[in-house]
């Protein structure tokens, strides 16, 4: 029988997705401990994760905690660096640190085989940093280079505008990555500091999967890492991320059109948004489901508008980061100088649209659910997926199960439910706009955007 190319295949229904059953324990350093038997493949991720990331960063010294992290690697214990990486080799072992807003990461996937020598490498890295005086130079001039040339890079200097447009001086007002100025004066003591009040065992949790039992990889733990001392916790919730500027909601004057000026440039970088919800909200996944529809995926309705309508853009989209106090709601994309104006008006269009007068259809969010649904149980397939999807449940304290409902709570959202999340959790009158792009060849249409009087913005 010939194929008939005319219809779409049938898809066929999602199986069931059950997430692996989770190992508690806690050590008597107050390390907490997840262990999951994944016997798949010959090796053992672990994972990390020390609450507070770049948040608590002190005040004139954005980037601190990031630079911090980014020494690790540069030797611990009686190993230099040299030494540190000739064993990861041995262990045929990969390390990656990572630092968010909320939390700082430090990974190890190693050979099952090399599991119990690997934890303990892992121990001493966080433990015993030696964080070498010309280590420390060497690594915050490559940091302060980068740093300049980030500036050359329009989603760079948006991401960084748009940060400190809606949360100024707070917890959440610059990128992990920091400031030339914050960066420039850091001394060795102040990295050691740092290190001392984040990396204890009380209030951080380490998460290992992998090819062994889970009285095995219990034992490894056991021994590599109860004898790590530390302070009291200072707990997982961190400093709140007070929210300035577009975020307020008492009606200020504080501004809500930034343009970071680029002579001439060709295309405008464009972040709009505002303060969104905390990843503890209990619309979660309404608000992931009208996301979707909204901005979230290529048939979404911003990117449709302005890349297949318009022809303004190769590409639009809407996110909400969700963290552990409330995250930006922000739309991104880069268009062509001249149809700046417009581009932000068709997103204020569909904003308001959303909103009021054109609701998701039944359609449009059955695209959605199926967008977060299917191929959702690819995302744990590996050691590495599954260490990382517990080290979040134990960010933002969430249940062991979680992933497994995941489906069926994205499929229980309603119509009801994401028109109601829209209007409650989207408010155009407190949009902000973040503009990297030149000008003078926009000037003229800014002021009918009802975005307010144009706010200059020096980048540090």
């Amino acid at each position: 029988m010939a194929l008939d190319r005319s219809r779409l295949p049938v898809v066929d229904s999602d199986p069931p997705f059950a997430f692996p059953t989770v190992h508690h324990l806690t050590l008597l350093n107050g390390l907490d401990v997840r262990i999951v038997e994944h016997r798949k493949m010959p090796v053992v991720s672990a994972v990390l994760l020390l609450p507070g990331g770049s948040a608590t960063d002190p005040a004139g010294h954005p980037g601190l905690m990031s630079l911090t992290a980014a020494l690790l690697d540069e030797g611990c214990g009686e190993r230099s660096s040299l030494a540190l990486y000739q064993e990861l080799g041995r262990l045929g072992a990969q390390l990656d640190v990572e630092v968010g807003m909320d939390a700082s990461t430090v990974r190890m996937t190693t050979l099952g085989r090399r599991a119990e020598a690997g934890l303990a490498l892992l121990a001493q890295l966080a433990s015993e940093p030696r964080f070498e005086a010309d280590a420390v130079d060497r690594v915050r001039a490559l940091r302060l280079d980068r740093l300049a040339q980030l500036r050359d890079v329009p989603a760079a200097v948006a991401d960084r505008a748009f940060a400190r447009l809606l949360y100024g001086d707070g917890p959440y007002g610059h990128v992990p990555s920091g400031t030339r100025p914050g960066i420039r004066d850091l001394a060795r003591d102040d990295i050691v500091a740092a290190h001392a009040g984040a990396y204890r065992p009380a209030g951080a949790t380490l998460v290992v999967v992998g090819d062994g039992t889970d009285a095995a990889l219990e034992r490894m733990v056991t021994a590599a890492f109860g004898g790590w001392t530390g302070g009291a916790s200072t707990g997982k919730e961190g400093p709140a991320a007070a929210a300035r500027g577009s975020a307020e909601a008492n009606g200020s004057e504080a501004a809500r059109l930034v343009v970071v000026d680029r002579p001439g440039a060709a295309q405008s970088e464009l972040r709009l948004g505002h303060v969104g919800v905390a990843r503890s909200t209990p619309d979660y996944f309404p608000l992931l489901v009208m996301n979707m529809a909204l901005g979230g995926q290529f048939t979404s309705r911003i990117n449709l508008n302005l890349r297949e309508t318009h022809g303004y853009t190769y590409g639009a989209r809407s996110s909400f980061e969700f963290r552990r106090q409330p995250g930006p709601f922000s739309v991104a994309t880069s268009v062509h100088t001249r149809v700046t104006c417009d581009a932000i008006r068709e997103v204020l269009g569909e904003l308001h649209g959303v909103r009021d007068g054109r609701p998701l259809a039944v359609e449009e969010i059955a695209r959605a659910k199926a967008a977060l649904t299917r191929g959702y149980p690819r995302g744990f397939e590996t050691a590495e997926q599954i260490g990382r999807g517990l080290a979040q449940l134990a960010l933002h304290g969430l249940p062991d199960d979680h992933f497994s409902r995941f489906g069926p709570r994205v499929a229980a959202v309603e119509a009801a439910d994401v028109a109601r999340v829209a209007e409650a959790y989207l408010d155009p009158a407190r949009l902000a706009a973040v503009i990297v792009g030149d000008l003078t060849a926009m000037a003229d249409g800014l002021p009918a955007l009802g975005l307010g009087a144009l706010a200059p913005m020096t980048l540090p």
